[in-house]
Formats: structure tokens, sequence, C-alpha cells
């Protein structure tokens, strides 16, 4: 591989244009205390205004955690654009995120908000489609998960669905660099390969029902990729490291592309390693199962330049899409590897199991790609 190739391949030095809020402004919970846990306040992100301020169709769009009690301050605030006033066109809110709009008839280089007695201020980064044109991409949110891992992640989708591109979103990982990941993401087959730093606070977990409703991180930077990079790519898939797509007879891609909006979702079913495996965090490992177990939330693929490609990205789903369930694919699934895990985001770790057993599909599926036939 030429030195050309790679500079193609990489896609480097992307950041986002971050915005933090002034020293003593802070966001608040609106989730009362009764259903916040032990640590709730140290993982919700009470300092960010705004991930990234983005380009696209004569707006700058301002992608944000909820607001909540900030949205007066930002709605009696004043907006400028390289200097120039500018009135808010619209606030949209969504149940994790929220995107301010502001009108420009061309990309500016600066934004600010004078507002809660200072001046917030960021750059503009403008649309860029072309490095996933026409790319079967995939994305994820990662933090201190092993760099076989990632790997073998990628190598699997690029053998069993022709993953082409892979961004990654590293969630302020501790045990190696951007660049270390990159290193260790060249040793596949993928034709682009992006790995954004966001190193922000993930977000609190409350107590039922509550659990995810101020887990802001992912969903707006799901949707920092949908108005920034990936309006052009082929198709793009939502899924974890921990988790592997099979679609027997298709790939994930194909089957979004085919189905009706050119969205799919896939319901998703834990396997557990071999209790004899060497290395039980393997993905390669996750060959057993239990059958009583009930399915995942679901994980989902999209066209988006199709119909549905204006609807706001979610972990499991479209937000707000009408009957959601008549995109749940019956021909394709997720095996969820139980013990490819760090714990970061909940106490996954693998208790000694009595009641699994082999499940010959997934063993035969994960040979074909980790140990395939000489």
């Amino acid at each position: 591989m030429t030195h050309d190739d790679l500079n193609t391949r990489f896609i480097r030095g992307r950041t986002l244009a971050h915005a933090a809020l002034p020293e003593g402004t802070f966001r608040q919970s609106k989730l009362s205390a009764k259903h916040q846990r032990d640590g709730y306040a140290q993982g919700f992100d009470d300092t960010t205004l705004w991930f990234d301020a983005i380009y696209r169709d004569g707006r700058v769009h301002l992608i944000c955690p909820k607001l909540n009690n900030l949205k007066t301050g930002v709605q009696q605030g004043v907006f400028s654009l390289d200097g120039l006033p500018v009135k808010i066109l619209r606030i949209r809110q969504f149940y994790r995120h929220d995107i301010i709009e502001l009108p420009s008839t061309t990309c500016p280089t600066e934004v600010r908000l004078q507002a809660f007695g200072a001046t917030i201020a960021s750059p503009v980064n403008p649309e860029e489609t072309a490095p996933f044109d026409g790319l079967n991409t995939a994305l994820c949110l990662s933090k201190n998960n092993d760099l076989r891992w990632i790997t073998d992640f990628a190598r699997y989708h690029v053998e069993m669905h022709g993953l082409e591109a892979l961004v990654l979103l590293d969630n302020g990982s501790t045990s190696y660099s951007v660049q270390d990941i990159e290193d260790a993401l060249s040793l596949t087959d993928l034709k682009r390969i992006m790995v954004v730093s966001v190193p922000w606070k993930y977000g609190p977990r409350g107590r039922a029902p509550y659990a995810r409703t101020e887990k802001y991180l992912q969903t707006a930077l799901f949707n920092v990729l949908r108005l920034r990079w990936m309006r052009q790519a082929r198709a793009v898939l939502s899924c974890d490291v921990d988790e592997l797509i099979y679609t027997p007879g298709t790939t994930i891609f194909d089957l979004a592309l085919k189905s009706w909006g050119g969205f799919v979702r896939v319901p998703g079913y834990w396997r557990y390693p071999d209790p004899e495996a060497s290395d039980p965090s393997l993905h390669s490992s996750h060959t057993h199962m239990k059958q009583s177990e009930k399915p995942c939330p679901t994980k989902w693929c999209i066209n988006p330049r199709g119909p549905l490609g204006g609807f706001q990205w979610d972990t499991h789903l479209l937000e707000r899409l009408p009957l959601p369930s008549l995109f749940k694919s019956k021909q394709g699934k997720f095996w969820h590897c139980r013990s490819t895990t760090t714990g970061w985001k909940s106490n996954r770790q693998l208790k000694q199991q009595s009641d699994l057993a082999p499940d010959r599909e997934t063993a035969e599926a994960l040979a074909q790609v980790f140990n395939p036939p000489a």
C-alpha cells in the first residue's frame, strides 16, 4: 500500500466544534432524585452547550445535549456568524438532544453566542460527505475496548457484510491513543477509517424506566455524523463493538437498501463464551447460548439517501418513526457477545453459567471469519 493510499484510507484530523458553558452556568437534570442512582450527578453532562456546529443546506446546526433550564437563556442571547448578528431560525427538540438552527447563505468560520453573562464561541464545520460517498459504513462509540476486539469487529463485518468504512468515536480512552486505534485498524481491509476523539461524559444511568433518559452523548453524536459526514454513504449501520450482525444469504447493507423505506432493524441475542475458551473475551469464543433469554433491543441500518434519511438517529431506532415494528427484520439479527466488554457502561461481568448450550449457527459463522479452513 502506497503513502497516497494511506492518506486516502484514513480520514484524520477531524474534530468537533465543542462549546462549553461559561464558568458558573450549568445544565440542570430534569430527573427527580428518587430516579437517580448513586454517582448520577458525576456522570451527568452539565457543562456542554453544543457538541458540534455544522453548516448544511443554508443553516448552521448546533447539536446540543438537552437544553433543559438553558433554553430561555439561549433564546434571550445574541448569536452571530463571523461577527454578523443572526436570529435563531428554530430549536428542534428531541428525546436526548436538541438542535439549534441558524440561517446562513454560506458556511461561516465561527459562531458566537452572547448569553449567560459571557461569550461562547466555536468554529463551524462544513458538511463533508465525499470520504464516505457510496460506502457501506458502520458507526461505533467506544471507550477502552481492547484493540483486538475493535479489529475483530471490523474483520467480521468486512468478511460477512462487505463493510467498507468505519467511524469510531473514542469516548476518552485511557488505555491507548487515537493513533493506536488507527494502527490496529490499518491491519484490516477497510477502505475508510475515521477515529474521532469525543472525551465528554457518556451520561448517567437512571432508575427504571429512566435508565437512558439523560445519556445525551451517543444520540447527539450519531446526529453529528448524520448531518456532517453520512448523507452520501451507501448505507449506515449502528452497531457496538461487542455486537456481530448476522443476515444469512445477504448483507445488512443490502437488506436495508432493499427494505421499504431503506431502513431495517434487527433484534439481538446474547451469546456466551465456550466454557473451555482460552480467552472468553474474544468474539470468536462466543459460541454458546441460553434457550430462554429475551431478545436485546434492536440495532439498525439505513440508506441515508432514502425516504427516512431525515429522521433523527438514536441508538436502537429512528426517533419519532411511526410504526417502528414494521421495520423489524425477520431475516436478520445480531449476536451480543456477553464477555466482550470492559464494563464501562454497566457491570456486565460474566458469572458462572450452568445452563449454556452450544449454538452451531453462531459457531460456524464465527469460524468462517476467525478460523477459516486452510
